[in-house]
């Protein structure tokens, strides 16, 4: 699955925008307000996308 937008998406409402990434570290849904740490909210989008085994396919 194609990992793009998963920084600018909201994991609550799946609204995209790149508005939603106010910083390096933060998200803010500019759509439903929901915030929350931009690598929590990436992760949560990656896996509500069903993406499965990158953690042991891509391990040294």
């Amino acid at each position: 699955m194609d990992p793009a937008y998963t920084s600018q998406a909201c994991s609550a409402c799946g609204h995209v925008a790149k508005n939603n990434r106010p910083g390096q570290a933060a998200f803010a849904c500019t759509s439903c307000g929901f915030a929350e740490h931009a690598d929590v909210n990436a992760a949560r989008n990656i896996a509500a996308r069903g993406e499965t085994g990158w953690a042991v396919s891509h391990a040294a």
